[in-house]
């Protein structure tokens, strides 16, 4: 356990509204708890890119939208109600690319927190990966929360 407030680590976890991003950050509280570190939780929402003269918005290919009504406090304030660890968490919002907005926060950070899904190889090399983008230009360490790998950590994770 992190006793020494001098030597609280900061611990950014990235997320989107998706299950994958909900178990990292499930992962940064498990480990806060056990260490004493700090939680902060970003939520990047994409800027609409409308096309000259009218009012269609561009999509990237590959862009998963977040989910409609999607609350980033009430999914922090359930998963923190399932774990029971007693740890703060600071969230936030941002607007811009999800890359490099969660790069740039990341620089202030001790540890980046990234959930990640199953998509096959192909998958990854023609839509890429915000995570895989994040741990080839992060300055601080990345950890990669599989769908996989959860239930090692959080026996409340499905």
């Amino acid at each position: 356990m992190n006793s020494n407030p001098g030597n609280t680590r900061h611990l950014l976890v990235g997320a989107d509204g998706s299950a994958e991003s909900e178990h990292a950050i499930r992962w940064a509280i498990t480990e806060a708890a056990v260490t004493g570190d700090d939680v902060e939780v970003l939520m990047v929402l994409p800027r609409e890119e409308l096309l000259p003269g009218t009012s269609f918005a561009l999509q990237p290919h590959g862009r998963v939208p977040v989910r409609k009504n999607y609350s980033l406090e009430d999914a922090v304030a359930r998963i923190q109600d399932e774990l029971a660890a007693g740890v703060e968490v600071k969230t936030s919002l941002r607007q811009g690319n999800p890359t490099s907005e969660l790069l740039a926060a990341a620089s202030g950070a001790d540890m980046l927190v990234l959930g990640t899904g199953t998509k096959s190889a192909a998958g990854r090399l023609v839509f890429g990966s915000v995570a895989m983008a994040c741990v080839r230009h992060a300055t601080c360490p990345v950890v990669l929360v599989s769908t996989q790998a959860v239930h090692r950590f959080s026996p409340t994770a499905s």
